[in-house]
């Protein structure tokens, strides 16, 4: 079986320019820890985060969501749980070893090995689609954003959740807790830190949130903003598409 890039302590992703091979080598290193990692490292606070982002897609019963680096499925099976037995959720990630913790963990989401800038998903087929923790680690933010309104219906709402800047007084302790606290757990975890490093050296380089505000009007979203939760670690990065001018 071949090693991943940590195991051979191989070149991380480049924060801020992160490239693809190393993040999809990063991540299968880390996937048989990550939901346990997340847990101890946002001292529980992601499944408040995620329960949060899964509101804002405001999803009815029967509809149809995305979540676009799914991980291990945690939005996923939020999402689910949103749109009942009638609906249909579809989570795409480009780590095997992610996908296959999370066909595990949440059997009733479609699953599928695919790229956030070459969505495996039809035109306009989506009411809602979601991205946790993924925007960061895809360097051509453009594409990706693009592919999500591509895959939305008219009207469809996307919501990302992405680590952010602290408010001011938060940032002395936040920092203290990346460069100290972070490493060891990982290393107590994982038997390594590496991965969790690139984590607080990418978070460091993140636009703040109206950049990314910025991004998605770009991309063609309407209706856009984003809310800040946990003295501001995170952001809920909000947008519609537009919906179809009526016929003339």
């Amino acid at each position: 079986m071949s090693r991943t890039a940590l195991e051979r302590g191989d070149t991380l992703p480049t924060a801020g320019r992160p490239e693809r091979e190393a993040v999809r080598s990063m991540f299968t290193g880390i996937a048989p820890r990550y939901d346990l990692l997340n847990a101890v490292l946002s001292l529980g606070e992601d499944r408040r985060w995620r329960r949060r982002a899964a509101q804002l897609a405001r999803l009815s019963q029967g509809g149809d969501a995305l979540d676009v680096c799914t991980g291990t499925g945690a939005l996923a099976r939020l999402l689910r749980s949103k749109v009942g037995a009638r609906g249909r959720v579809v989570g795409v990630d480009m780590t095997e070893a992610m996908l296959a913790a999370a066909a595990s963990a949440v059997p009733q989401v479609e699953f599928r090995l695919g790229d956030a800038l070459h969505l495996p998903c039809a035109d306009a087929s989506f009411d809602a689609a979601t991205m946790a923790f993924g925007l960061r680690n895809i360097e051509d933010h453009q594409g990706a954003l693009r592919e999500l309104l591509r895959v939305l219906r008219p009207g469809g709402r996307v919501v990302i959740l992405e680590f952010s800047t602290p408010d001011r007084f938060m940032r002395p302790l936040y920092g203290l807790y990346s460069r100290l606290a972070i490493p060891v757990v990982a290393r107590a975890l994982l038997g390594h830190s590496g991965a969790y490093q690139y984590l607080t050296s990418s978070i460091s380089v993140f636009p703040a949130p109206p950049v990314v505000a910025g991004w998605l009007r770009q991309a063609g979203f309407e209706g856009v903003g984003f809310r800040r939760m946990s003295f501001g670690i995170v952001a809920l990065h909000l947008g519609r598409r537009p919906e179809l001018p009526p016929p003339a």
